[in-house]
């Protein structure tokens, strides 16, 4: 699937349109078991049905709508494959709203929904659903959670488990705001401790994410109040929660996902920026390009210096790594936009990689963007594995440091990848 392009003007972007799909349905690869069963049966659909969105199959081998809610449903209620035929982006996202909550609802489980969700959006030809999917299930999850009286007791057994970070993400993180009210502002870490019943590095980063935009909700999207309380998580969470709060910031600017805009607010990522804590600083600069996009495009090192340009230090750092994010969707164009920079630039500009965008890529295509590191000077390249190492990690649920790091070129970049694979549980900062 090719990329959507990217949003011109500084109004806050429609919430998740940050998510670009790389590799074409025939590639897909699944993250856990149910889901290739899903997706296996979609690839055989699209061999013999061109032009299909995604089907699936009954007994009999033939097609079926039930498998993901995209065939006929009623006159009155478009299905997903009839939203993505609507020529206008704000109707389209309207009838994936409503086709969305109700494909959530009516389902027998939750989970299996989203799975189904997922492969539909992974497979839209012009990645349209995908780009929308996780800032609108932000919503679903939200009134979900209020409508099946999901609380913090049993939130595990609404939470997704799946490292998807799109519409299963956005869920999640809805569910977590949905129980924003039952939160004990004065011992946060006690409600959060939820995140720790997550079976993956994944899962427990997206529900730390999810409290961020839960604080919000609560400080009544005040931001110094907000990020107190992730602070209140810990050393390890506050960074990642604190994305989570700026996102959420970004949508009560924009007036999303039932938020109201702040008395005060700024617009300007390089005064709300240069006002943090310096461990809220990259997520920050992250948040603020991807849920707010520059006014140009950003396609090569130039563009980079461009938008940072005068800044120095922690907040030039974080500002490049930002502008890499929303600069080309295929990792591996990222990295060649990335060989036009040096020294702390050009690391910074590689944590911005999008790693995600290969959630559903086979393996050696992630060995193959590792390599790709290789043309990098000495110190660049060793701190490069480092990161790829880390991230890829976690979105690999650990099985990137046993087939990926080992295939690095040399000693130097093998313990870089390692070193890196071992910090995984740590803060991420800078990832979605």
């Amino acid at each position: 699937m090719g990329p959507r392009p990217a949003r011109r003007g500084r109004t806050p972007t429609a919430p998740g349109r940050h998510y670009h799909a790389v590799y074409p349905a025939a590639r897909l690869r699944t993250v856990n078991r149910r889901l290739l069963v899903v997706l296996a049966v979609a690839l055989l659909a699209a061999l013999v049905a061109v032009g299909a969105v995604l089907l699936g199959s009954d007994g009999d081998g033939g097609p079926t709508a039930a498998a993901t809610g995209t065939g006929t449903t009623g006159a009155d209620e478009p299905d997903l494959e009839t939203c993505a035929g609507l020529a206008d982006d704000a109707a389209a996202r309207d009838c994936y709203a409503g086709t969305l909550k109700r494909l959530v609802e009516e389902a027998d489980d939750a989970s299996a929904a989203l799975e189904e969700i997922a492969v539909a959006a992974y497979a839209e030809p012009d990645g349209r659903l995908l780009a929308d999917c996780h800032g609108l299930m932000h919503t679903v999850g939200r009134e979900y959670a209020r409508e099946r009286g999901v609380t913090l007791a049993n939130l595990m057994e609404h939470l997704p488990q799946t490292n998807e970070p799109g519409c299963s993400a956005g869920f999640a993180h809805g569910l977590v705001t949905g129980v924003a009210p039952e939160i004990d502002v004065t011992r946060p870490r006690v409600s959060a401790a939820v995140r720790a019943a997550t079976e993956t590095r994944y899962q427990r980063y997206s529900c730390v994410h999810g409290f961020g935009h839960a604080f919000m909700r609560i400080a009544g999207e005040s931001l110094p109040e907000a990020l107190a309380l992730c602070r209140g998580l810990g050393r390890v969470s506050a960074p990642d929660c604190a994305q989570g709060a700026y996102h959420d910031y970004w949508f009560a600017l924009g007036g999303h996902d039932d938020t109201e805009r702040p008395p005060t607010a700024v617009e300007d990522p390089r005064t709300l920026c240069g006002d943090q804590a310096p461990e809220f600083v990259r997520p920050c600069w992250y948040r603020a390009f991807v849920d707010n996009r520059p006014e140009e495009p950003v396609d090569d090192a130039a563009d980079v210096d461009r938008l940072c340009a005068g800044l120095a230090g922690l907040q030039r750092e974080a500002c490049v790594t930002a502008a890499s994010v929303v600069g080309p969707a295929d990792p591996s164009r990222q990295l060649s936009l990335c060989t036009g920079l040096d020294g702390s630039d050009a690391v910074s500009c590689i944590r911005g990689t999008k790693v995600q965008n290969l959630l559903v890529a086979p393996r050696e295509d992630l060995v193959a963007l590792a390599r790709q590191y290789d043309g990098f000077p000495g110190a660049t390249r060793i701190a490069c594995y480092r990161w790829l190492g880390k991230v890829l990690t976690v979105m690999t649920d650990g099985e990137f440091e046993r087939y990926g790091c080992r295939q690095a070129p040399d000693d130097a970049t093998r313990r870089a990848c390692i070193a890196g694979a071992r910090e995984s549980d740590g803060p991420l900062e800078t990832f979605s």
